[in-house]
């Protein structure tokens, strides 16, 4: 096996790996905001009924407008409770976003940063033989096996 096909290889195994880490990561990500998401909703919904059962002992209020007052509560607290959930996901969203941009620039960058090694290498290949033939046939070998 030559060391092209070595290193293709070897290429192809690494981001196989990469992409399962990546995948691996992506999945502990989401375990953890559901439960983040699930715990801040238990909370949320325990303050606030805690909140309105204190109301209601203050009022003294008979049983069947107890009751009502309980439903209407409840359906308060789930209102609420998705007017929060929403602004926190367009949060989480955004945070996303914000991570695969700038990603994305990290790897154009690492592109025009590479390209202008090549881009330098040709340039000056002839010094870099005249004056440093090893270092020149390195770069020869690199750069050949990775186009």
């Amino acid at each position: 096996m030559c060391i092209r096909e070595r290193l293709y290889i070897e290429k192809r195994e690494q981001m196989k790996i990469d992409l399962a880490k990546s995948f691996e990561e992506q999945q502990r990500l989401k375990e953890e905001l559901k439960k983040e998401e699930l715990k801040m909703e238990k909370e949320f919904k325990d303050k606030m009924m805690e909140k309105f059962r204190e109301d209601e002992r203050l009022e003294q209020m008979n049983a069947q407008k107890r009751r009502m007052k309980e439903l209407e509560h409840k359906k308060e607290i789930e209102r609420l409770w998705q007017e929060k959930l929403v602004i926190y996901k367009k949060q989480r969203d955004e945070e996303i976003e914000q991570k695969m941009k700038a990603d994305e620039e990290a790897r154009i960058k690492e592109e025009i940063v590479k390209s202008e090694k090549e881009r330098l290498l040709k340039e000056h290949a002839e010094l870099l033989e005249k004056y440093h033939p090893k270092a020149a046939a390195i770069e020869k070998t690199r750069y050949s096996t990775t186009k």
